[in-house]
């Protein structure tokens, strides 16, 4: 980038040529340039790129301990049924049909985990790989339109990235972008389908006429009271305020959600590790238990 500077191109041809920055960067600092702000610009920029690194990074911190519970249960429960119900099954043998429904559930588990090993591990791979593909196919993202009210995580998700969104785009309208030039770099910006394609929607209303507000409201995506901000941020000539101010109404919200999942999320899967283990002992004890009787 040095080098691209001393031999005369600008700053953001510069930023734009080494691809180490999001396309909103360079189109900030692309109308900085010609509006004499640079300075500011890259400040501010700084401070959008640390807020998002750091949304990140608490997503990841958050989802850290509930992930590795899943972990642990996954590995209780195949030292279980691998090593601990296989010395049980000699006792059980010839009284299979007799033995409670939870028993017999329990040493078909074990069974098939013992017979099949790479199955099972195939099985437990390939489930979530195939709900993801399910998810981003177009069946799945219909779902996801229709229900993204009511599903946590990706609710959850549709409020970061409307955070994003505004914060990206007031950035960009701070610095001199028209709103028309800033949808563009704020989609690209944006990792999400549906989102991008409900900036298209949003691009196509303005040039038909609409004004940002009410392009922004068709959809539904985006939080009423963002839309309601924007709205007042067109109506004084202050949208690049509002729209920051909405980003951080909006980022709040969604870290106070975030924050509830977790708290919701460790109990309920302490609890299904601790419900799960005890099935699996409790299938082999009530076994037990069940041939103490057929002798006596």
């Amino acid at each position: 980038m040095a080098a691209a500077v001393r031999s005369g191109h600008g700053l953001a041809a510069a930023l734009a040529a080494s691809g180490a920055f999001p396309a909103y960067v360079n189109g900030v600092v692309r109308a900085s340039e010609r509006g004499g702000g640079l300075g500011d610009a890259l400040t501010g920029l700084a401070e959008r790129l640390t807020l998002a690194s750091a949304t990140r990074r608490q997503l990841l911190t958050a989802l850290t301990y509930p992930a590795a519970i899943l972990a642990a249960t996954i590995a209780a429960l195949a030292i279980v049924l691998a090593l601990v119900v296989p010395q049980f099954q000699p006792i059980f043998a010839g009284q299979e049909d007799k033995l409670p429904a939870l028993t017999q559930a329990v040493l078909m588990l074990s069974n098939t985990l013992t017979g099949a090993p790479f199955s099972t591990l195939a099985v437990v791979i390939g489930a979530p790989l195939l709900a993801i593909l399910l998810v981003r196919s177009s069946a799945g993202r219909q779902w996801m339109d229709a229900h993204s009210h009511n599903v946590p995580l990706i609710a959850l998700r549709d409020q970061y990235l409307a955070a994003q969104f505004t914060g990206i785009l007031s950035t960009l309208l701070g610095n001199g972008v028209h709103v028309i030039d800033a949808l563009p770099l704020v989609r690209e910006a944006i990792g999400s389908r549906r989102w991008q394609t409900y900036i298209i929607q949003v691009e196509r209303r303005i040039r038909e006429g609409s004004s940002l507000s009410a392009a922004l409201a068709a959809d539904g995506l985006l939080p009423i009271t963002a839309v309601r901000l924007i709205e007042v941020g067109e109506r004084s000539g202050k949208l690049a305020s509002t729209c920051a101010q909405a980003s951080a109404i909006i980022g709040e919200a969604a870290r106070a959600r975030n924050e509830k999942i977790v708290a919701l999320a460790i109990p309920i899967a302490i609890i299904t590790l601790g419900g799960m283990v005890a099935a699996l002992v409790g299938g082999v004890m009530l076994g037990i238990f069940a041939l103490g009787d057929f002798a006596g």
